[in-house]
């Protein structure tokens, strides 16, 4: 078609008419339909005078519209003779450009600061997904969170549906929810969504949900059995609590199993209470024991207390001072034996003179004196046959001297031996002291000091100078009598 010829140009459909008011300007009254426009209107002839863009128009759209004047003000045809006119050539900064420059803007392009999130897409049910820039103008997904809009349907209203899983499609790429309706017993399910991971990704999470089930079950069992555990060693009300509130603490710590929790239950002061021999140990350089020997210590220690009916120091807090200072069972035994069978169950004269000896013991309890791991034993019996020396001194109207009693008892002398020995001191002691009193010039003194050297320790000495008072008696008696000395020393002898 000829750029000189006259052509009809009709208005087809809104686009066009949109389309030429956004290239030309024209004007449209709001709110008038196009149908109200002519149908056509013919371009009158292009002549030299037009101005260039104006002719543009020309060559291009084979219209003149002038600017600024109504399409409805133009008449609706325009005829006139042909004219043949030389073709204008455009300059190429009049042509109109629907492309947009391709010149540089002066501006560096500025993207999103890295990690800003952009949106949120959708994810599992109750979740979404962040789109996060990279800073360089990408886009990558971040981990999925969940979505605070979500409304579960388990919680709303009252409760009737129970959320049970996830049914798939066959490709794996749909999803529906699936539901318990605890009123009717029945399931539903709702519409499928798209799946918002791959089979494979589905599998992994839920063989990791399945192992995390078996570990915590594993987990729970073992804190179970731990629970019980704590709960025999003996803890007290709030001590128990304090270390059932640790475990259940730990429960929910991924980061720590049951052999770490029992390593940090041993530093909470109620654990430290409950095995407080282990602490002393500790102080002493010595090795803690394990709960297991501790436990088993304390029984032991018990068992034999019972023993000697002395079950009253069956204490957790005897217990801890038995096995902080080393004590073991069976010198617990001997301490409750010497204290029990040889002072408070024996004869009262010796708690008596013990008491007597050692005034600086103020326990009530002897036997509380006697579990004191602070007494050495090895004194405390030294002490008891001191004090039974003592007594035994005492019964026979002896002197009961502490001194010399202690002599006797570091010589070896026990109970039995003071009670057959002094009992003979007791019938030879008068007639001794006697005949030194009658034969002072002999310079013997027969005391209660040397009969003991005689009887305890058989001294040759203590025997000769008893043997000379009775020779000097003897020798006396016979001058009056006609006896031989030798006749009256056999008689005395029979005698003593």
């Amino acid at each position: 078609m000829g750029t000189g010829g006259l052509m009809p140009r009709y208005l087809e459909d809104a686009d066009v008419v949109a389309e030429r008011v956004k290239r030309f300007g024209e004007v449209f009254e709001p709110g008038v339909d196009v149908s109200e426009f002519p149908t056509s209107v013919t371009t009158p002839r292009v002549t030299e005078e037009m101005p260039k863009s104006v002719a543009a128009k020309v060559k291009r759209f084979g219209e003149v519209i002038e600017p600024g004047v109504p399409v409805s003000e133009y008449p609706t045809s325009v005829t006139g003779p042909v004219v043949e006119e030389p073709i204008i050539e455009i300059p190429p900064d009049d042509k109109p450009d629907d492309k947009p420059d391709d010149k540089p803007d002066d501006k560096p392009t500025v993207f999103p600061k890295a990690g800003t999130i952009l949106r949120y897409k959708p994810g599992r049910t109750g979740f979404r997904i962040p789109v996060i820039a990279d800073g360089k103008g990408g886009e990558t997904d971040g981990a999925e969170v969940a979505d605070p809009g979500y409304q579960d349907p388990n919680l709303s209203g009252d409760g009737e549906f129970e959320f049970v899983g996830y049914d798939f499609n066959a490709d794996f790429t749909q999803r529906r929810a699936k539901k318990f309706n605890k009123k009717t017993g029945q399931f539903s399910y709702d519409p499928f969504e798209p799946n918002p991971m791959s089979k494979e990704q589905f599998d992994k999470i839920n063989a990791q949900k399945i192992q995390d089930a078996r570990d915590l079950a594993e987990k729970r069992d073992s804190y179970k059995l731990l629970e019980t555990t704590m709960r025999s060693y003996g803890f007290t009300e709030s001590e128990l609590q304090e270390v059932l509130n640790y475990m259940q603490k730990g429960l929910t710590d991924p980061n720590m199993g049951p052999n770490q929790m029992l390593l940090d239950l041993r530093n909470l002061k109620s654990y430290q209470a409950r095995f407080a021999g282990n602490e002393e140990r500790r102080g002493r350089g010595l090795n803690a024991l394990s709960e297991a020997d501790y436990l088993q210590q304390e029984k032991d220690f018990s068992d034999t207390l019972r023993q000697y009916g002395v079950q009253r120091f069956a204490t957790r807090g005897q217990f801890a001072t038995f096995i902080g200072n080393a004590v073991s069972n069976a010198e617990v035994g001997r301490r409750a034996k010497i204290a029990v069978e040889r002072l408070q169950m024996g004869d009262p004269a010796i708690l008596k003179q013990f008491r007597i000896y050692y005034p600086n013991i103020t326990d009530s309890d002897i036997v509380s004196y006697f579990l004191n791991p602070k007494e050495v034993l090895p004194e405390l019996e030294a002490k008891t046959t001191t004090s039974e020396i003592g007594a035994t001194a005492k019964q026979y109207g002896l002197n009961a001297d502490l001194t010399r009693a202690s002599e006797l008892q570091r010589y070896g002398v026990d109970l039995a031996e003071a009670r057959v020995g002094y009992q003979a001191i007791s019938e030879r002691l008068p007639r001794g002291q006697e005949l030194s009193k009658i034969y002072k010039e002999s310079g013997i003194d027969y005391s209660q000091d040397v009969a003991e050297e005689e009887q305890y320790k058989g001294t040759a000495s203590a025997k000769r100078a008893r043997e000379k008072l009775y020779g000097l008696e003897a020798a006396s008696f016979s001058k009056e009598t006609g006896l031989t000395p030798v006749s009256l020393t056999s008689r005395r002898s029979g005698a003593y």
